[in-house]
């Protein structure tokens, strides 16, 4: 799993413009806004035609009454119907452009009465020009009261003078919609780049301690870089609790190299004693086989040259008495004494020669015996150095423990020498 991240790392290029966080903050921010916006104007749109189905009807009916109520006040005055004639088509107007469609139809007696007073035919508010769609309609009936007999003569009190009726269109509520959508939408885009800017100018000063932190942790990954490098805790919130665990774990990180410096230093110094006692050890051990190859070969030698000097030198001692004995006894002629002094001599002079051999093997023996002394000395040394070794890796184990988290390090304690 380690590999596989470590390979898409090596694959992917990090610290790229695109990728830097801030650029991907605002981009994100921005396609938010955008989209929050978005919904906000088909929220507003569902609502027009939800609020068109729901209350449409009553709204329009609302609007009829209210220009039934204007019509009733024309009536008021006595020359009202000639009035109608020029205001009807101005209230019509009025309307379609608040989008309404109104009609004013008068009804068969409202005619008929208008013709006989006033002498025109009256045509109120044609629907002609309606369009067709979906739409609320609100329908108003305006009825004779006392003082509309001075103009509908033949209208009778509660007869049905006329009828008003409201109209209003989805499609308009939707170009209402539309119209206010281009000047909010507008509004909505300098907004969004202004809050844009704004959160790029915040992040900017906010993430100036993230920054610096990069910055120290891209120089603590360079090959050679150094571990005295710290952090500065310019503020009190999570950047700044991040730089103070930083400059924590980098004092930690220090402090273990120097421990860590430290026992390889006394593991050098081990080593080196350990090559000096091997290189002298090896010397004596060699100087120790050849002495030993030496006094070997001087004592095999020393047999070869005189085998048999012990029974050489019996047998000529036997003679010489023997000789001597013969001659004292008065038994035979007298013995020859230079013969037996020259041999004699020359048995002595071999017995001498071999003791001579014999010391100088002794006194080898002896130099021998002082270099294995020497040897139980660097012996013992060595056994120094594997006490000393023993203690480097207890060190070395317990600067493992604290790594790895294991143990706390003991309070006081020193590295042993």
């Amino acid at each position: 799993m380690a590999a596989g991240g470590a390979d898409t790392a090596r694959e992917a290029p990090l610290g790229g413009f695109d990728r830097s966080f801030l650029v991907t903050m605002i981009r994100d921010f921005f396609v938010i806004l955008v989209l929050v916006t978005a919904a906000e104007f088909a929220l507003k749109a569902g609502l027009v035609v939800y609020e068109f189905r729901a209350n449409g009807e009553a709204k329009a009916q609302a609007k009829a009454a209210e220009v039934a109520d204007d019509v009733r006040a024309i009536m008021l005055n006595e020359g009202g119907p000639v009035a109608a004639r020029a205001l009807y088509p101005i209230i019509q107007e009025n309307l379609r452009e608040l989008g309404w469609a109104l009609a004013i139809e008068p009804s068969a007696v409202t005619v008929a009465s208008i013709e006989e007073a006033f002498g025109f035919t009256p045509l109120g508010a044609s629907r002609a020009s309606w369009p067709e769609g979906a739409h609320a309609e609100g329908r108003v009936e305006i009825r004779a009261e006392a003082f509309c007999q001075t103009c509908h003569v033949r209208a009778e009190i509660g007869e049905v003078l006329g009828v008003v009726t409201a109209r209003s269109y989805l499609d308009r509520e939707l170009a209402a919609w539309w119209s206010s959508l281009q000047l909010t939408g507008m509004l909505s885009i300098g907004k969004i780049v202004l809050h844009t800017l704004l959160l790029f100018a915040i992040l900017r000063a906010r993430m100036a301690p993230l920054l610096r932190l990069r910055s120290v942790v891209s120089d603590l990954s360079r090959a050679f870089g150094g571990l005295g490098r710290r952090v500065e805790v310019a503020s009190l919130d999570e950047f700044g609790a991040l730089s103070r665990d930083l400059n924590m774990f980098l004092d930690r990180i220090s402090r273990v190299v120097g421990e860590l410096d430290a026992v390889l230093r006394r593991v050098v110094a081990v080593n080196d004693d350990i090559v000096r006692i091997q290189t002298g050890l090896r010397g004596k051990l060699d100087d120790f086989a050849a002495g030993m190859r030496r006094v070997e070969r001087d004592a095999m030698l020393g047999a070869r040259r005189e085998p048999m000097l012990s029974n050489e030198w019996f047998d000529a001692m036997g003679e010489s008495i023997e000789s001597l004995r013969r001659a004292a006894e008065g038994g035979g002629h007298a013995p020859d004494v230079s013969a037996i002094q020259d041999r004699l001599r020359a048995v002595v002079s071999h017995a001498e020669r071999q003791v001579e051999t014999n010391m100088a093997l002794f006194r080898a023996l002896a130099d021998l015996g002082d270099r294995s002394e020497g040897l139980r000395g660097d012996l013992a040394e060595m056994a120094r150095l594997e006490e000393r070794l023993r203690g480097v890796i207890d060190s070395g184990a317990a600067l493992l423990g604290r790594l790895q988290g294991d143990a706390p390090p003991a309070a006081g304690a020193a590295p042993a020498a």
